[in-house]
């Protein structure tokens, strides 16, 4: 299992490295190398990042501003690793999958992986994958709830910090592993606190609620301007937001059903932008960090293809694990199903890739609190029913 390490990483002398090159890692690379940590960027298409290389780091504009030096900036994974107390995953959460495959022969003992974010059972398929192909056990994983900036790529070697988050809660896998990962973690300049354990930081997926829906129901728009309009203050009209509460308040019942203290949508923007309103279409439209934020120029995005598989699916299987339904969020996977002509329930984060395969949801509880896994297992098969409006694409 994977667990504590004892090396201690002291405040000042920690080195990172940053696992992707789009808008996340960028902006999350520039910050913290602005304040003086030695980070490496990684990007598996080297010429996406080549110019930053050739720039010698990233000019970082908005909450703080300069000329970020990165240590290094690679296509080599090994080499962006090598050394590192703290690996930061900040790629698109269906590739984290293919992370691990990759990472796992070159992580050393003593370092710990943070998936910022990991969605909805990101680190708890990441823990599988890395035990599949025999990672070190001595390594540290855990996720964050959320990504802790806003960030936007503006040029080749440029990247705007927009906001920086007041609060992102992260857990390792197992909880047990948590406060360690926070004292490692302290080297890095995060506003990082600690949750309750990984199914807390899973079941609080706000990208799940704010994307999918607006997307899949503006998709005639989308598909002949091309985008053009702000997705927030645009796609989500008071409709919409409605329909959106009523997919959140599934969320929030899910996670009360596994005893797991869940954030509600409204909440969050209270606390993570000081938003003010009684709906979702009041709170968004009094958060000025969305007034620049464009929308998707094609049905090709991540706000379908990654927050479908990696956010609503997990959410609607550990629904029907702890016997709460979850109409208004299997309508809209559904929706995204016929819309891709694809089943995303068969190639999201299923149970079995989340390593919860058979077990009852006591003892999926024990497994992210402790890394135990029951010895008496209780088989759930109508967990594997097919939902009623699935797409057979057979």
């Amino acid at each position: 299992m994977f667990g504590l390490g004892r090396r201690r990483v002291q405040t000042g002398d920690c080195k990172v490295a940053v696992l992707g090159g789009g808008h996340a890692g960028r902006g999350l690379a520039g910050y913290l190398a602005l304040q003086g940590l030695d980070v490496s960027l990684y990007n598996r298409t080297f010429n996406n990042i080549r110019d930053i290389a050739r720039h010698g780091g990233l000019d970082v504009e908005g909450v703080i501003n300069g000329h970020a030096r990165l240590s290094v900036v690679t296509g080599d994974l090994q080499e962006a690793i090598a050394g590192r107390d703290i690996i930061i995953v900040a790629v698109p959460a269906t590739g984290h999958p293919f992370m691990a495959r990759v990472v796992a022969p070159h992580l050393q003992p003593g370092q710990v992986v943070l998936l910022m974010p990991g969605r909805t059972g990101g680190a708890l398929e990441f823990v599988e994958v890395l035990a599949r192909h025999r990672a070190p056990d001595d390594v540290i994983v855990g996720e964050a709830q959320t990504y802790c900036f806003v960030s936007r790529t503006t040029g080749p070697h440029s990247v705007r910090v927009s906001k920086v988050k007041r609060r992102v809660r992260v857990s390792a896998v197992p909880a047990t592993d948590t406060r360690e990962m926070l004292r490692r973690l302290d080297g890095v300049p995060l506003k990082l606190c600690a949750a309750d354990d990984v199914m807390e930081t899973g079941l609080d997926n706000m990208g799940a609620m704010l994307h999918p829906a607006p997307t899949i129901l503006n998709a005639g728009l989308l598909e002949s301007w091309g985008g053009g309009y702000n997705h927030y203050h645009d796609a989500i009209s008071p409709t919409v937001g409605r329909l959106i509460e009523r997919m959140d308040a599934e969320r929030v019942e899910v996670a009360r059903a596994f005893g797991v203290h869940a954030t509600s949508l409204l909440d969050w923007f209270r606390e993570a932008y000081n938003a003010r309103g009684k709906t979702l279409y009041e709170c968004i439209r009094s958060t000025d960090v969305y007034n620049n934020i464009g929308s998707p120029s094609s049905l090709e995005h991540r706000y379908v293809l990654e927050d479908v598989p990696t956010g609503l699916v997990p959410i609607a299987y550990l629904g029907r694990l702890v016997g709460v339904d979850t109409p208004t969020i299997r309508a809209v996977v559904n929706l995204a199903c016929h819309l891709y002509e694809r089943s995303f329930w068969m190639s999201g984060r299923t149970l079995e890739r989340m390593g919860l395969h058979g077990m009852s949801p006591e003892a999926v509880m024990e497994y992210v609190q402790t890394g135990m896994r029951l010895e008496e297992e209780v088989l759930l098969p109508e967990v594997w029913e097919p939902f009623d409006l699935e797409v057979d694409m057979t």
